[in-house]
């Protein structure tokens, strides 16, 4: 009889194991930054996605035509997985709201990537309303990411004529700012900043600087108390902007809410409203 209990305890036991290994294993693809792009394949129909390459990597991008018979032009919109980014589903009824105004809207997922960068000082305070997780992300490799991925996007886009817009959201709203002013990637038209920030202390102080050096315009939108690095520079962000004497720079601050992350659409997002609201609002501020 103790015999039979005991095989029955171990039985138990290994296959508590077996199941806390098999989870460890399925969060590794996560880490390495590629699981995102897989989900959405496995997620969506394939005449809903369309592909591009960012280096060797595959990534699916949702596209949609605009709704006029003469577009506006083309709009590169950029969505994360973060809890409080710009979701897919929230992306993509982003692109159906600039479609019925002229736009042709590509949304692109950025996939994170969770690595150490030994480089960059990592703050140890870390504010409760922050997700730890971004901590970890890394800067370097990040951009050099997004600088292919961007320039895959753009290419894609050359038979589209009409303005350039790109819409970013948090960290790669940040980088875009960032990359612009250096040109390393091609400059949009118009770049649209919503809730710009970088999880590190060093680098979230630059983004000022970044807007201040870009020579394209840009529309600063800023959601209330969704993220305490944007908010630690909303401020700066105007000020170095007017005394750069930067022409065609908006700072908005929309009162909204942030809705929780989803790979479907949300057709009901007052966030997604007023974010499309400014931004259709800008584009007719420069005369588009």
């Amino acid at each position: 009889m103790l015999y039979w209990y005991a095989m029955l305890r171990l039985s138990r036991f290994l296959v508590v194991g077996c199941s806390l290994l098999s989870f460890l294993l399925c969060s590794v693809p996560y880490a390495q930054g590629q699981s995102l792009y897989e989900d959405i394949t496995h997620a969506f129909l394939p005449d809903d996605i369309t592909y591009v390459m960012a280096g060797e990597i595959r990534v699916p991008i949702f596209e949609s035509p605009s709704a006029l018979p003469i577009s506006r032009g083309a709009a590169i919109i950029l969505a994360d997985a973060s809890p409080s980014g710009l979701s897919i589903g929230d992306a993509r009824h982003l692109a159906s709201l600039l479609n019925a105004k002229g736009w042709h809207a590509v949304v692109s997922p950025v996939s994170f990537t969770l690595e150490e960068d030994p480089e960059l000082p990592v703050d140890e305070a870390i504010h409760p309303k922050t997700d730890s997780r971004l901590q970890r992300q890394s800067y370097v490799s990040s951009s050099q990411h997004l600088t292919i991925l961007v320039n895959a996007l753009n290419t894609h886009l050359e038979s589209h004529q009409g303005f350039r817009m790109n819409i970013a959201y948090g960290m790669q709203a940040a980088q875009l700012l960032d990359l612009g002013s250096k040109g390393i990637i091609p400059s949009p038209d118009t770049l649209v900043a919503i809730t710009p920030f970088w999880p590190n202390a060093d680098i979230n102080r630059g983004v000022p600087e970044f807007i201040a050096g870009t020579e394209f315009p840009v529309l600063d939108l800023s959601i209330n108390d969704t993220n305490t690095w944007a908010s630690q520079t909303q401020t700066k962000r105007k000020q170095l902007a007017t005394t750069s004497l930067k022409l065609h720079y908006r700072q908005q601050s929309l009162s909204i809410q942030n809705s929780a992350f989803g790979l479907m659409d949300n057709e009901n997002s007052t966030k997604i409203q007023f974010i499309a609201g400014s931004v259709l609002g800008w584009a007719q501020h420069l005369g588009w």
